[in-house]
C-alpha cells in the first residue's frame, strides 16, 4: 500500500523524479529545454512558487512552494506532459520515470537553506562542473544575477536580509562554502525519510550506457544481447555486464529486464567464475 502523501497549501516541498532503472531522461539540451517550458507553464497555471531547481541527466530536485493546488496535481501535470514528448521524440512506449515522484515536507529556514544549497552543488557532486556557477540547468543563476522570473528569489534574499546587496553577497557565500555543504548535508541524508532521494544523486550511468562498456564498444554483440541472445560466446561479456551494473545498484530483476534474460540466469551469471 502506498504511505499517503502530505499535503496541504503553502506547504514547502523538495521534490525529486527520477527515470525507470535511473535511465536518462534528458539526452539532449533541447529536453530539457522543452522541460524547463512546461515547468513554466504550469507555474502559470496552478501558481505555485519556485524557490529552486536542477535538472541531470536521470533526475530533477525541485524546490517549490505550493498554493491551492495541490503538490500531486502539479507533478501529475509536469511529469505527464514531460513523458509523453519523451515518448514522441525518441519513438519509445516505456514509462519514462520509475517509481512516483518522492517529496518531502521543508519545515524551517536551516533545512531550506541545506537544500537549497544540495541542488546547486548536485553537478559537481556528479562530476559535471567544477563550480556552482558553470551549470546551466539550475536556479543558481537566478540569484547569482540577481534575477526574478520563474524563480522566486524574493522568498530567499528577504529571509538574509532586506537589503539586496548584502542578501546577493550573503548567499553567494552560502552557497561557495564547501565546508558547510558537507556539514549540511549531514542533516539533510541523515532522515531516515531522505535516505532513499539523496542515494540516487550519485553520478550513475544507465543499463545500456554500462553494457556498451562491457562489450568494448561491439555494437553487434550489444544488439545481440539486449535480444536474448544465448550464443556461448556472448557469456564472458554478460558477466562484466551484470557484475558492473550490480555494483552500480542495479537489482537483478532491472538488470535482467535490460538484457531480456530471466532472473535466475542473471543470478547465475553474477556467480559465474568467467
Amino acid at each position: 500500500m502506498r504511505e499517503k502523501r502530505v499535503e496541504f497549501e503553502g506547504a514547502i516541498y523538495h521534490v525529486m523524479q527520477r527515470g525507470n532503472n535511473k535511465e536518462k531522461i534528458f539526452r539532449a539540451e533541447a529536453d530539457k529545454q522543452f522541460f524547463m517550458a512546461e515547468l513554466m507553464n504550469s507555474k502559470k497555471k496552478y501558481d505555485f512558487d519556485i524557490f529552486g531547481y536542477v535538472l541531470m541527466d536521470n533526475h530533477y530536485h525541485l524546490l517549490v512552494r505550493t498554493g491551492e493546488t495541490p503538490l500531486s496535481k502539479i507533478m501529475q501535470r509536469l511529469n505527464s506532459l514531460y513523458s509523453r514528448y519523451y515518448n514522441r521524440v525518441y519513438e519509445r512506449v516505456d514509462h519514462l520515470f520509475g517509481l512516483r515522484y518522492k517529496s518531502i515536507i521543508v519545515e524551517d529556514e536551516k533545512y531550506l537553506f541545506a537544500l537549497l544549497r544540495y541542488l546547486h552543488w548536485n553537478p559537481i557532486q556528479a562530476g559535471l562542473v567544477k563550480r556552482v556557477a558553470d551549470y546551466k540547468w539550475s536556479s543558481d543563476s537566478y540569484y547569482r544575477n540577481n534575477q526574478g522570473g520563474l524563480v522566486n528569489i524574493n522568498f530567499i534574499f528577504d529571509i538574509i536580509s532586506k537589503d539586496r546587496n548584502i542578501a546577493v553577497n550573503q548567499y553567494l557565500r552560502i552557497i561557495e562554502d564547501e565546508a558547510s555543504i558537507k556539514s549540511d548535508l549531514k542533516r539533510v541524508i541523515g532522515e531516515k525519510s531522505l535516505q532513499e532521494i539523496f542515494v540516487e544523486d550519485r553520478k550513475t550511468k544507465s543499463l545500456d550506457e554500462i553494457l556498451t562498456e562491457a562489450v568494448l564498444g561491439n555494437t553487434e554483440a550489444f544488439t545481440l544481447i539486449k535480444r536474448g541472445s544465448r550464443n556461448k560466446s556472448l557469456k564472458p561479456l554478460k558477466t562484466e555486464f551484470v557484475r558492473d551494473a550490480s555494483k552500480q545498484g542495479y537489482t537483478l530483476t532491472e538488470i535482467a529486464k535490460s538484457i531480456n534474460m530471466g532472473v535466475t540466469a542473471v543470478h547465475k551469471l553474477s556467480k559465474s567464475e568467467n
